[in-house]
């Protein structure tokens, strides 16, 4: 009788525990359907970024609490650099470049679909950033122009970089030979200004070399810049030697045209061809207007000639343009001492 009691507990108890087990399961079952898939919200540096400092941290936010191990595991970054996985809470990741990134590279940041959330859950998707990281500092223009071979007595020169410098180590490190008098150094931003008592017919040469870099990452130059310039005693001067505005010539024909310059290290051509009534407005504009022309168009002929010039010496040399179509022309002839001229040409 009490075991046959005991035996009727024992399989209620084993029912009771069956249910309890099925709706504990049911409840697990509904949950994991319930818990919403894991995605990545955002990655930093975004997506398209360009000039991004190398020491920059790359930042991933999920939607939901991740399994760390299994999520840094998933997180690729290329080309491979070295870094450290730290997170600011169970969704964002973070991961900082042990050293920094290579410069001027596009890098790629991808997190796999097996990336799993704290629940188990893997990625709706798997998710990429791709961004170009910052280049070398780099000189962008100087005063005299860099290629300049001629210069008129300068009282100072000037570069200027990309970014800002650091100015102690450039004040250490750029050499000017020959030595110049009352010389002064400033940095001002990314331009330096050297000063001083510049000897007339000499030849001088400044050299910033690689190792001096910007202020605020320390990314060095991309290259040693040796500028190298003669002073003259007179100012570099550049003409077509033809006085009327347009210059009549046969078609079909080598085109040929007389130049004379002084101090002038290379001559910079471009023709452009023009309409009718493109001609036929420039021919009759006022001399400002047509002169300081910059066509839009791809020119029929690009080409750049280093000149015979002898120091402080006037010289003639002609221009071969080949043999060019019936048509109507725009020439403009530039050089690195900044002056030029301009000529309107009309081939029958």
């Amino acid at each position: 009788m009490v075991r046959d009691i005991i035996t009727l507990l024992m399989s209620r108890v084993l029912i009771v525990l069956g249910i309890l087990a099925a709706i504990l399961l049911a409840g697990l079952i509904l949950a994991f359907i319930l818990i919403p898939t894991p995605r990545v919200v955002q990655i930093q540096p975004a997506d398209g970024s360009s000039s991004v400092p190398p020491t920059t941290p790359i930042t991933i936010t999920f939607s939901a609490p991740m399994d760390r191990v299994r999520t840094q595991s998933n997180v690729r970054i290329e080309p491979r650099v070295l870094g450290i996985f730290d997170w600011q809470d169970d969704q964002t990741l973070t991961w900082t470049p042990r050293a920094r990134l290579p410069l001027s590279t596009t890098m790629t940041v991808r997190v796999t679909a097996d990336a799993l959330s704290a629940f188990r859950r893997p990625l709706a998707d798997a998710s990429a950033s791709r961004f170009t990281t910052l280049g070398h500092t780099t000189l962008v223009a100087s005063t005299p122009a860099l290629d300049a071979r001629f210069v008129y007595l300068p009282d100072h020169v000037t570069m200027t970089f990309n970014r800002p410098l650091d100015g102690g180590l450039l004040a250490d490190s750029i050499s000017i030979e020959p030595s110049l008098k009352n010389q002064q150094r400033a940095v001002n931003g990314s331009t330096v200004t050297v000063r001083g008592f510049f000897e007339p017919h000499t030849r001088y040469q400044i050299t910033i070399p690689a190792v001096v870099t910007d202020s605020e990452f320390g990314i060095e130059l991309d290259r040693d810049y040796v500028w190298s310039f003669t002073t003259t005693s007179q100012y570099p001067h550049f003409s077509i030697l033809n006085r009327d505005r347009t210059l009549n010539a046969s078609a079909d024909v080598p085109a040929s045209i007389p130049t004379q310059f002084i101090n002038v290290s290379r001559l910079d051509i471009a023709l452009y061809p023009l309409t009718t009534r493109e001609f036929e407005t420039q021919s009759t504009a006022p001399f400002e207007t047509w002169s300081a022309l910059r066509p839009t168009s791809t020119p029929l002929v690009s080409q750049s000639i280093i000149t015979n010039a002898q120091l402080d010496q006037y010289t003639q040399q002609a221009v071969d343009l080949g043999a060019l179509p019936a048509g109507a022309y725009y020439l403009r002839i530039t050089t690195p001492e900044e002056v030029g001229d301009t000529q309107l040409l009309l081939l029958k």
